[in-house]
C-alpha cells in the first residue's frame, strides 16, 4: 500500500469511515509475524485474523466467536485459536480492563486501554466492481433503540482465563480435572453484552443483558448462506481521537413523560376529588 493510501485509511479510520480500495492495495501480509493462525504486524502495531460473516442482518449478541459458536447471533466467526489472539494483543502492550463479573454484570467496563477492531472484506460498488472495504465494526452495528450506528467507544481488552474444568459427563474412569482457557471452551471471543470468558467486549453500560444490537446490512456485503462471505479482522490499540470519550453507556431513546405524573395532573384530580 503506498504512503498516501495508508493515511487515508488511518484518517478514516480515525472516524470510523469505511474505505474502499481496489483489490490488491490492501495492507501487506509480508512483515506479519504469525502467532498460530493470527498475524502481528510490528511495522503497524497491529494483530490481523481471519474468518467469515455469519450474517449480515438481525440480532447480534457477538462481535466475534469460534466457527459453529452461537451463528445466530454473531457476526463474524473468526478462524483462529482464542489463546493465540489473547497472546497477540498482549503483544501491543494494552492494559486490561475490568472483566464482566456475570452476564448480569450490566456496568461500564472501566480501565486498561481500548482496542479499535476494524473489518476488511470484498464488496461491489454500484458498477459492480469488487472493492476491499475496511470499516470500524461499530459501524457494522446498530443501535436499534436508536436507531443508529453504536457508538464509537472501541472494546475492552478484558482478557479471557484459565480454570480447572471437571471432566465431561462420559469421560474414561480415572480422567482428572484439567485447566482450560475458557474463551477456546465457550468459543467466545468479542462480546457486544458482557460476557466474563470473552478476549474483547463493549466497555458501555447496557440496560439489558442481552443488550440490543443488530447487524447493519446496508455496510456488510450480500451473504450467501454455501459461500459465506470471507473477512479480515484488524486489531490495534486506541489512541485518544479514536474513542468517543462521552459514550459511557448504551444510549436510549428519552423516557416519554406521562402527562398525568410529570404534570402533577393525577395530584390535581386527587385535589378536585377531595373537594
Amino acid at each position: 500500500m503506498s504512503s498516501s493510501c495508508f493515511l487515508i485509511v488511518i484518517t478514516a479510520a480515525l472516524y470510523g469511515m469505511p474505505v474502499d480500495v481496489l483489490p490488491g492495495s490492501e495492507p501487506s501480509a509480508e512483515d506479519s509475524i504469525p502467532i498460530g493462525k493470527a498475524r502481528y504486524h510490528p511495522s503497524s502495531r497491529s494483530i490481523e485474523a481471519d474468518g467469515y460473516l455469519n450474517l449480515v442482518s438481525g440480532f447480534v449478541e457477538y462481535l466475534v466467536c469460534t466457527p459453529g459458536t452461537k451463528p445466530h447471533e454473531t457476526l463474524v466467526a473468526l478462524d483462529c485459536d482464542p489463546a493465540d489472539l489473547q497472546t497477540a494483543l498482549l503483544m501491543l502492550g494494552i492494559a486490561q480492563a475490568r472483566s464482566p463479573e456475570s452476564e448480569m454484570d450490566l456496568g461500564p467496563l472501566t480501565g486498561g486501554d481500548r482496542v479499535i477492531i476494524s473489518l476488511r472484506f470484498r464488496v461491489q460498488d454500484p458498477e459492480g466492481r469488487e472493492r476491499i472495504r475496511t470499516i470500524r465494526a461499530e459501524r457494522c452495528i446498530i443501535n436499534a433503540p436508536m436507531a443508529r450506528e453504536m457508538s464509537r467507544c472501541g472494546f475492552a481488552f478484558t482478557a479471557s482465563d484459565f480454570l480447572m474444568l471437571d471432566p465431561p459427563p462420559g469421560a474414561p474412569e480415572g480422567t482428572v480435572a484439567a485447566e482450560e482457557f475458557m474463551a477456546r471452551v465457550t468459543g467466545e471471543v468479542i462480546s457486544l453484552c458482557h460476557r466474563p470468558w470473552a478476549i474483547l467486549d463493549n466497555p458501555l453500560a447496557l440496560p439489558y443483558p442481552d443488550g440490543d444490537y443488530f447487524a447493519y446490512s446496508e455496510v456488510l456485503p450480500k451473504h450467501r448462506r454455501d459461500d459465506p462471505p470471507e473477512v479480515t479482522v484488524v486489531f490495534r490499540r486506541a489512541v485518544a481521537a479514536d474513542v468517543d470519550s462521552s459514550a459511557i453507556r448504551m444510549e436510549l431513546p428519552p423516557r416519554e413523560k406521562d402527562p398525568e405524573i410529570d404534570s402533577g395532573g393525577t395530584n390535581g384530580a386527587r385535589e378536585g376529588r377531595k373537594r
